[in-house]
């Protein structure tokens, strides 16, 4: 069956219509499901009941359901959502302070391999519809409380973003527009591992997101080695995301996943800032967030605090401005996929 959230204003208007419903009366389910978050018809109280009866027998509210939450100590909240096929995807609701981040995912698994990653290891299986990613903005909005409100969203899950522009660019519309959920797009960063070609896409886009980078490396041998799908070199990758600065005049941020002895070396950090120290930018440092499976197999390890803190002053020394990413849901499969690869138990 399909879903409201599936349907586009126009087509939403012609199922109302067809179910004898007056044109207006589309406005106020499109304000129901955008703004309210309504994920039941009988929730749309002003509504008619015969028209939200015809409609309910020809659609679903939504796509997706919460199959497992995982609650860290912190507040980070980790949850699997369950798609229409069966398959799970991952978002993870981020408190800090008067902010609280969403992250969300854009496909089931990811093709591109980083070997710290968990989000990858059984490959990509489909990208999400529209729908599908819409619809992990709603659920989390729906279990916010204490006054709570979502203030950022990064579309960094799952995934690899720019390889399902089709379904994400439209998704970021609903998203930021007034008449949908209506998030900022200044509040919105999209992350991807670098393909030139479809950020130039991304940044022909309006209105203007975020543009994080995942890098990891400076040095083309080194970024294979920890992102073996790598296809474009380093410069190709920060020529473009440069170009989406000049086009958009929004600063690009690199992030740099920091592995023990493979890329937090002081060699590394020279690099770093050889390739983007003339560059307005800035590189987030994350320390790995250990995935058992890849630590045993690939010897992986999480830098110890001493070394990100000299990577981050070596940079700083350079000239770039950097952050380093604070651990969160460390106690709740912190890291991307975990929870996927485990089935939402914990254990693989």
């Amino acid at each position: 069956m399909q879903a409201l959230t599936e349907l586009s204003d126009r087509a939403l208007h012609d199922a109302v219509v067809d179910a004898g419903g007056k044109p207006f009366q589309s406005r106020q389910i499109a304000h129901w499901l955008w703004h309210h978050g309504a994920d039941r018809f009988d929730r749309m109280t002003n509504v008619p009941g015969p028209l939200r009866q015809k409609l309910a027998h020809r659609f679903a509210v939504r796509t997706t359901d919460v199959k497992h939450v995982d609650l860290a100590s912190d507040g980070t909240e980790k949850l699997l959502i369950g798609l229409g096929d069966g398959e799970t995807v991952e978002c993870v609701i981020i408190p800090d302070g008067e902010r609280t981040t969403l992250c969300i995912s854009t496909q089931v698994g990811c093709p591109v391999a980083c070997v710290f990653c968990a989000s990858g290891m059984n490959g990509v299986k489909r990208n999400l519809t529209t729908a599908e990613i819409v619809e992990q903005v709603l659920v989390a909005k729906g279990r916010l409380t204490d006054g709570r409100r979502l203030t950022n969203l990064v579309v960094m899950g799952m995934g690899e973003p720019m390889l399902n522009l089709d379904a994400l660019l439209p998704a970021l519309q609903r998203i930021h527009d007034q008449d949908g959920i209506g998030m900022g797009a200044r509040r919105i960063t999209v992350s991807t591992s670098g393909y030139p070609r479809q950020m130039e896409r991304f940044a022909a886009a309006d209105p203007s997101y975020n543009l994080a980078v995942s890098l990891h490396a400076a040095d083309d041998a080194l970024r294979r080695q920890l992102v073996p799908t790598a296809s474009h070199p380093v410069r190709d990758i920060v020529t473009a995301a440069h170009r989406y600065f000049g086009q958009k005049g929004r600063e690009v941020t690199y992030e740099v996943v920091l592995l023990d002895g493979r890329n937090d070396r002081p060699d590394d950090a020279e690099a770093l800032v050889a390739l983007l120290g003339a560059l307005p930018c800035t590189v987030n440092l994350i320390p790995w967030n250990p995935v058992e499976e890849l630590a045993v197999a690939r010897g992986l390890r999480r830098p110890a605090s001493h070394r990100v803190d000299g990577f981050a002053d070596a940079l700083r020394r350079g000239g770039l401005k950097v952050t380093v990413r604070r651990q969160r849901g460390a106690d709740r499969s912190a890291a991307c996929g975990q929870l996927r690869l485990r089935g939402g138990d914990g254990h693989p």
